[in-house]
């Protein structure tokens, strides 16, 4: 008995160790002798062990780590795929859900063949799923591993490597239908929603977008067949609602609701959201747009000038916000200038906060004022003559010279033009969107009255705001002639600010790089210039059109003066000609043709042209104004 009891005593329940706090088992003293990381290791094998697949997700999750190596060759990695993809067939569903084992599958949607790609397809959208496992995965669908953090990587993985598949895309927008009013505010759903419109061609997501538009467009919203070949497309949503005004309000109530939640979800930074900002902005009236789109959107404007869409959103803000919202955008914007007058959508931004803004003060000091300090952070050794403008970067650019543009040209200047419709000069400076982006006098209903969003006239808010950038526009133009002369964007500028503010140093600076050989041997004289020719004709064209006295400065005259006995020799080259034809029509033409009388013969031969003798069209119009 004594024995027995020993002996049960002793194969008992662990002692319990106090000091240690925790039982001594002599079962577990092989366990014992392993460091703690072997410890931990082996506790989270034990665990994995008991997961589902378990025995197919350890050797797929060893033949994905061969599989990522960058320095297999192509047979090797078809090879490991192969066998990977058979140990995860008819599992895909739930091992996309693992954290640790998602990327296997991802492994073989990124570097599998075709078939294999459409086989994961097919699992993952229910196309292949089993009578057995339909019961157990009834409430997993694509739609929810699109929600899930590590399974929406996937998702990712199908869209961007399957976008070459018409069956692919087909299986996947089919699997994503009636979903994505959900995805489209999920936070993570957000991603796979964003790639989705971005990579698979507009006709086959096209379905998707409607969803977003409401029951009431996809209900009411009739195919028509305009397009180029006679393809059924429906309407966008403009042309929808002007087709049904009744239907106006509900899609604005359904549009609000789903904007609301994606903005209290941060979702400002995807493309996608930007694109249905843009649609319910194009259906909002002004005081829709004042009430509820831009004090939402006035702390997020920076998030959405990445996009064009994002930008006429900020754009349409700006135009209707208040006084106070306009503040808080035009905070957002300070340190960004240089970087959003560089960017191909975002400048559009910039221009309609100077445009619109009253407080010209504090557009300076908030936008103007960065364009002061050279973009370059290192402190320049050179002395203030040599250094370069800190604008030269932007007037020499497409987008950043058109703010100077704007600030130059008044919006009430008319072009000359033959035709019975003048239309005011900026317009021709800008191309059609940005003129319908930066629309004049926006107004907005109080009391059953039309009132002006911005109560300074537009040419007071010009000039005011022009008086911060005077000196940098004249000393660029002084400092940099012959590279803005060359420019077409630079060469707008100079012409400008030559007619706004005109000096001799600045006339003297264009002459004398019409006199100089350029730095570069390749580039071309300033006469044959593409660019810098017509910089000079434009020059001279628009000095025709002052009336001007023998006291006044002239471009003409200065020009001239340096080139009197050179005229001849300019005269006989095609782009010269056209120089010379123009200049014939400033103050100087009656000395210009007497400095010419020699020449005539030789520029009538160009002009005629002949079997050794190349035919000038310069030359020919050169002729008939000497005439």
């Amino acid at each position: 008995m004594a024995m027995k009891g020993a002996h049960s005593k002793s194969s008992g329940k662990p002692k319990y160790d106090p000091k240690k706090r925790k039982f001594q088992n002599k079962k577990s003293s092989a366990d014992d002798n392993l460091s703690p990381a072997n410890k931990k290791r082996a506790l989270k094998h034990e665990r994995q062990s008991h997961r589902k697949h378990a025995s197919s997700v350890q050797p797929a999750k060893e033949l994905w780590n061969q599989l990522r190596v960058k320095t297999n060759d192509k047979e090797t990695n078809i090879k490991l795929c192969a066998e990977l993809h058979e140990l995860l067939k008819g599992k895909c569903l739930e091992v996309a859900m693992q954290h640790d084992a998602s990327r296997c599958v991802q492994g073989v949607l990124q570097y599998g063949n075709e078939q294999m790609r459409l086989e994961v397809v097919k699992e993952l959208c229910g196309g292949d799923a089993k009578k057995d496992d339909e019961t157990k995965n009834q409430n997993v669908n694509l739609a929810e591993l699109c929600k899930i953090q590590y399974a929406h990587f996937v998702v990712l993985k199908m869209i961007k490597y399957g976008s070459r598949n018409e069956e692919c895309i087909k299986l996947i927008v089919k699997s994503l239908k009636k979903q994505m009013t959900k995805l489209a505010i999920h936070s993570v759903g957000a991603r796979v929603v964003e790639l989705l419109f971005g990579t698979f061609p507009p006709k086959s997501v096209a379905p998707l977008k409607l969803e977003l538009y409401g029951p009431q467009y996809a209900l009411f919203a009739s195919v028509n067949t305009t397009g180029k070949d006679n393809s059924p497309t429906l309407p966008s949503l403009t042309e929808f609602v002007e087709d049904n005004p009744d239907k106006r309000e509900p899609t604005l109530a359904h549009l609000q609701a789903l904007l609301q939640k994606g903005l209290d979800k941060s979702l400002t930074g995807f493309g996608y959201f930007h694109s249905l900002l843009l649609d319910y902005a194009s259906i909002a009236s002004p005081e829709d747009i004042r009430s509820f789109l831009t004090p939402a959107l006035a702390e997020h404007s920076l998030h959405l000038l990445s996009t064009r869409a994002g930008t006429k959103v900020v754009c349409e803000c700006a135009a209707y916000g208040t006084v106070k919202d306009r503040k808080k955008m035009l905070k957002c914007l300070k340190g960004y200038t240089r970087s959003s007058l560089k960017h191909r959508d975002a400048y559009l931004a910039v221009l309609r906060m100077c445009d619109v803004m009253d407080d010209t003060v504090l557009v300076n000091k908030m936008l103007l004022g960065e364009l002061h300090q050279n973009p370059d952070n290192e402190k320049s050794e050179d002395d203030e003559e040599n250094k370069p403008s800190p604008i030269l970067d932007l007037v020499l650019s497409d987008t950043g010279s058109k703010l100077f543009l704007l600030l130059l040209v008044a919006k009430e200047e008319m072009s000359s033009s033959d035709d019975d419709k003048a239309t005011p000069r900026w317009h021709k400076l800008l191309d059609p969107y940005e003129v319908s982006a930066l629309h004049q006098n926006p107004t907005v209903t109080e009391n059953g009255e039309e009132v002006p969003t911005s109560k300074k006239e537009s040419g007071t808010r010009r000039r005011e705001l022009l008086v911060y950038l005077k000196e940098l526009l004249v000393d660029v133009c002084t400092k940099h002639t012959e590279e803005l002369m060359r420019s077409k964007s630079g060469s707008k500028v100079l012409i400008e600010v030559c007619e706004n503010f005109a000096s001799e140093e600045l006339f003297q600076a264009i002459v004398d790089v019409c006199a100089d050989d350029s730095e570069d041997e390749k580039a071309l004289p300033l006469f044959e210039d593409p660019v810098g020719h017509l910089t000079m004709k434009h020059l001279f064209l628009s000095e025709s059109k002052k009336s001007s006295d023998d006291d006044d400065l002239s471009l003409a005259r200065m020009f001239y003066a340096k080139f009197e006995e050179e005229l001849g020799s300019i005269a006989t080259s095609n782009r010269g000609a056209f120089v010379l034809s123009s200049l014939l029509q400033t103050c100087v033409k009656d000395e210009a043709k007497k400095a010419l009388k020699s020449h005539k013969k030789e520029i009538a031969k160009l002009a005629k042209g002949g079997k050794d003798v190349k035919k000038l069209a310069g030359c020919k119009v050169l002729l008939d104004a000497l005439k």
